[in-house]
């Protein structure tokens, strides 16, 4: 055991890690009981940490309580746990949310504490695919699709609480001055750039007025997804949820087959295919439907693209160039195959 793990150093003296005290207001510490190792921290908004627990269970620790931002404010992060609680709710009625995200360990709305068991941690999607550890990635993935489409389609039309818009909608607007955004010159002139291409302007007009309405993750990716046991694909990560337009979910995962791709030519790669065989099957959208449907996945999937173009460049202090305008000029050649790229989902979702 760890003692050292129990405990932190402050202005007034020691106090016990976040992660215990949460740990013990849900129950799953006792007053004594020290932890297997130093907790893992992963926070964001709020506090994460992964934990290792005395009887050896490993899980995920998440409070708005304990921890809140740096400048003081506590709603941010207190939104995005509330999403991650009001999901858990959900999934207590909600059968294919409960096979679609982590098993929870504990879950007190009071105090804004979840714990779940850790999946996404220590085996994200994204280290799976590297390492060639899931065995059969068409079914793996088919089964994803699944299991997405099967939440869509059991939250369709359901009175929830919206989900946040997502960046490249935000920024991809005449109105907004970049400069105003607080973002780096490179992600700013990066801004410039996809302006400049009338084409993803009008995708992201077109996008701003869903088509469609059901519970979304908001931010689906290699790294959200986790691999459990089977292998069976799980989802973490619910901060951005809400209510909104299902074309984004799966146009995002879709978005994730591009990269792996790398050739706007080339389309989906057969994982792909599978991945939306796997949610057209699930979520049994009408034939009428399902070419407007695949048109607005094509567009998100592309718009997708050019957010992960400005998360690049954002994310180091003076940004990463080569590899930003690498993607937006990826987003771009498949905005220029987009017909073939919607006609292929339009062929995927059929039933």
């Amino acid at each position: 055991m760890i003692a050292d793990a129990t405990m932190v150093r402050t202005d007034a003296g020691t106090t016990p890690h976040p992660s215990v005290t949460a740990l013990r207001a849900v129950g799953l510490l006792g007053p004594t009981e020290l932890l297997r190792a130093e907790p893992t921290d992963l926070s964001r908004a709020h506090g994460v940490w992964a934990v290792h627990l005395p009887d050896d269970r490993r899980v995920v620790v998440k409070s708005g309580a304990f921890t809140p931002p740096a400048d003081g404010s506590t709603g941010s992060a207190q939104e995005g746990l509330g999403a991650e609680l009001f999901v858990q709710r959900m999934a207590r009625w909600c059968l294919p949310l409960q096979d679609a995200i982590p098993s929870p360990a504990a879950v007190d709305e009071e105090h804004g504490i979840l714990v779940v068991e850790d999946l996404g941690a220590g085996h994200p999607a994204s280290l799976a695919l590297v390492s060639d550890t899931i065995g059969d990635e068409d079914a793996f993935f088919r089964l994803l699709g699944a299991r997405v489409g099967a939440v869509h389609r059991a939250t369709a039309g359901l009175p929830l609480p919206s989900a946040r818009p997502p960046l490249v909608l935000h920024v991809l607007r005449t109105v907004e001055r970049a400069d105003s955004l607080g973002l780096a010159l490179t992600t700013r002139d990066l801004i410039a750039f996809l302006r400049a291409q009338p084409a993803l302007m009008a995708a992201a007009a077109r996008l701003r007025t869903p088509a469609g309405r059901a519970l979304v993750h908001h931010d689906l990716k290699w790294d959200n997804v986790a691999v459990a046991p089977g292998p069976s694909p799980v989802i973490v990560d619910w901060e951005l949820a809400g209510a909104g337009d299902p074309a984004w979910d799966l146009g995002c995962l879709v978005a994730e087959h591009l990269l792996r791709g790398r050739s706007a030519a080339a389309g989906l790669p057969s994982t792909g295919r599978e991945l939306v065989r796997g949610y057209g099957e699930a979520a049994r959208i009408s034939s009428r439907a399902t070419g407007l449907f695949a048109e607005r996945v094509a567009l998100t999937a592309v718009l997708r693209l050019a957010q992960f173009a400005l998360e690049v460049a954002e994310r180091s202090e003076h940004g990463d160039e080569e590899q930003s305008h690498e993607l937006a000029g990826l987003a771009i050649g498949h905005q220029d195959h987009l017909s073939a790229l919607t006609e292929e989902l339009r062929s995927c979702l059929a039933r």
